[in-house]
């Protein structure tokens, strides 16, 4: 049986799990970075079946002198092992500029990110996977 956007809100808070944003067909959980500052790199996509899906990345600040490649490296080094022995799968790569808001010729940061999603049979894994990746870090800072 396919749930709905609301449904799996609902869940999601009722479980303790701060909701971001949603789309018809996805659930943005929430992060706080600091105590007003909020951001989503864990989400959950309906569907049969439904899935947790989650960005962790390197950013070219941290590692100036590191390869794009490398930069991939890392992440998939230091969360990808975890989430793979966890059942999530390497579903995409990319690498995304961050642009100054003011001024759309400077690049501010470039991050080097990876998708890892993982299938949730209900609800109740669905919350468990939700709090599995919030707990884990995400960003390879070092």
């Amino acid at each position: 049986m396919s749930l709905d956007v609301k449904s799996v809100k609902k869940a999601l808070q009722d479980a303790g799990v701060e909701v971001y944003r949603s789309k018809p067909d996805e659930v943005h959980v929430a992060e706080r970075v600091r105590l007003h500052i909020m951001d989503s790199h864990v989400r959950v996509v309906l569907g049969e079946p439904m899935k947790v899906r989650f960005t962790a990345r390197s950013q070219r600040s941290d590692f100036p002198n590191a390869r794009p490649d490398e930069l991939l490296e890392r992440v998939r080094h230091r969360v990808g092992g975890g989430a793979i022995e966890r059942g999530y799968v390497e579903t995409s790569s990319q690498v995304q500029e961050i642009k100054d808001p003011v001024d759309e010729t400077k690049t501010l940061d470039v991050w080097h990110e990876v998708v890892y999603e993982k299938p949730a049979g209900d609800l109740d894994e669905v919350i468990d996977e939700v709090r599995w990746a919030l707990g884990l870090e995400k960003f390879v800072r070092d």
